[in-house]
């Protein structure tokens, strides 16, 4: 089975931000980073993963992958 995997929790780490800190950035729910920081999301919200690619300036592959489970 695949899942799709986030690799929030180390950009946040790599950028020193905190799950409050980047919600109130990106301007999104810290519920909804959390779910991705915590890979605990069922769905991912397009508008959430695009603010998220912005801030750190990325590339949607470079957020998300599929890993074999």
């Amino acid at each position: 089975m695949k899942v799709v995997i986030s690799n929030l929790k180390a950009l946040m780490e790599e950028k020193g931000v905190n799950i409050a800190q980047l919600a109130k950035e990106v301007k999104v729910t810290e519920n909804a980073i959390r779910g991705y920081a915590k890979n605990s999301f069922s769905r991912i919200d397009c508008q959430v993963a695009i603010k998220l690619c912005d801030y750190f300036q990325i590339d949607i592959g470079d957020l998300f992958k599929i890993v074999e489970k």
